[in-house]
């Protein structure tokens, strides 16, 4: 609305100006129409025109500053009110208030207040069943928190009673393991004290003492008790003869796992040349993992004895045993891959130098002379053998690995010594034929 005012004020202003100076246009066209005399009346005339309209706009100028001073009280007041508002607004309710905020005067219509209005009996039992309802509510809460605190009460006592059992359930427990392993400590020590004795007298042949030892050894199922008194009894020491009562003892052992019996047993058909029952022995020593009887099994294939020849079947055997360091039977893995299956009809495996020296020398280095003896055929031969190439010749290492066999009691080895030397002190036949192998 102010705006408006303006503008009509300004354009109303120039309007008068323009008009002012169109007129004085006219007159002063007239001015120069006329004559002198007239000149100056009619100047006098338009002088106080002007003057009127300079009257009339100071007035109008005089009523747009009023304006302009009642606009700007009009927009302090629509500040106030506006602050006013807001900060009510902002302002929280006191409960205990009924009345509402005081609304400013300058805010304020006037309304004619409606009288209250009674409330009817719908309100109110309204009103009564709300307050039933939250009584009811409130009384149900305090319940629950009860029932809950009880409860909680009850698990954390059931909760501490059962940490105190399984406590003293532990501590009786290891009590219990604790005087076990006491009581089992002290029997071992026990059997071992007599284990010693029993042994000790027997072989001090002592066998009065060693039967009576043996014997509470054997009473409480103890192998090597067992042992002893069949040994007794086979070779009549301490004891009257009884070779049967003695093999009898030995096989009962031996079938719940006596390694010591079955090799034993075995041994023994060896000697008598009864090789089924050797091969049967061997056979269970073998499935309880015992080296020395899956050796002897795959010399029984080597040879065919107690069984059909597999040279297969051998060579498989021995390897069992040679992994896990069987000095015997890494010397005849060494032999297969000497001669491979040139010699060995059905070897799994072919002739190669390199692989026999690799498994001869893990045997030679458990001081086994037979297969340093093959060493030093291995260097003196080389790949002068025609079959098998690429195996360098080293007649001088060949001569250490004899020397080292014969000092170790390899009896062959004097004659193949003798070889080596003739040939490197002065002959030129090397004398393949001579050389014996183990």
């Amino acid at each position: 609305m102010i705006n408006l005012k303006k503008t009509l004020t300004y354009k109303f202003f120039i309007f008068t100006i323009l008009f002012l100076i169109a007129c004085s246009g006219e007159k002063i066209e007239v001015l120069k129409e006329a004559s002198d005399s007239d000149y100056k009346y009619e100047n006098t005339q338009l002088k106080n025109e002007i003057d009127e309209y300079k009257i009339k706009v100071d007035s109008y100028t005089n009523q747009n500053k009023i304006l302009k001073h009642k606009l700007s009280e009009s927009t302090e007041n629509l500040k106030t009110a506006e602050n006013i508002i807001i900060e009510l607004s902002t302002k929280p309710i006191e409960s205990n208030d009924d009345m509402p905020p005081q609304i400013p005067s300058i805010l304020i219509i006037k309304k004619t207040p409606s009288p209250p209005i009674p409330p009817n009996s719908n309100q109110i039992l309204s009103k009564a069943k709300t307050d039933a309802d939250v009584k009811a509510k409130s009384a149900a809460d305090a319940k629950a928190r009860e029932d809950a605190k009880a409860k909680a009460d009850a698990d954390a006592k059931a909760k501490s009673d059962a940490d105190a059992k399984a406590r003293e359930d532990a501590k009786a427990k290891a009590d219990y393991d604790a005087k076990a392993k006491a009581d089992y400590d002290a029997k071992e020590i026990e059997m071992k004290k007599l284990e010693r004795e029993c042994t000790n007298y027997y072989d001090s042949k002592d066998f009065n003492n060693a039967l009576l030892k043996c014997i509470e050894l054997s009473n409480k199922n103890n192998l090597i008790g067992k042992r002893i008194i069949a040994l007794m009894y086979l070779n009549g020491y301490g004891v009257i003869q009884n070779t049967s009562n003695a093999i009898e003892t030995l096989v009962k052992i031996a079938e719940v796992g006596d390694v010591w019996s079955i090799n034993y047993l075995a041994n023994s058909a060896i000697q008598k040349e009864d090789f089924v029952n050797a091969y049967k022995w061997y056979l269970e020593g073998d499935k309880l993992d015992d080296q020395e009887s899956t050796y002897q099994l795959g010399l029984l294939y080597y040879k065919g004895k107690g069984v059909k020849q597999d040279f297969n079947e051998s060579y498989y055997k021995f390897e069992k045993a040679a992994l896990k360091g069987h000095s015997e039977s890494q010397f005849y893995i060494g032999k297969f891959h000497h001669f491979g299956n040139g010699s060995y009809f059905g070897s799994p495996v072919k002739k190669n130098y390199f692989k026999a020296l690799d498994w001869y020398t893990l045997s030679a280095n458990q001081s086994n002379n037979k297969a340093q003896n093959n060493i030093g055929i291995l260097y003196y031969v080389g790949d002068g053998d025609s079959t098998y190439k690429g195996f360098k010749v080293d007649v001088k290492k060949s001569l250490e690995w004899f020397k080292n066999a014969a000092e170790n009691g390899n009896v062959s080895s004097y004659k193949n010594i003798e070889v080596a030397q003739s040939f490197l002190y002065g002959r030129d036949d090397k004398r393949h034929t001579e050389l014996i192998i183990n």
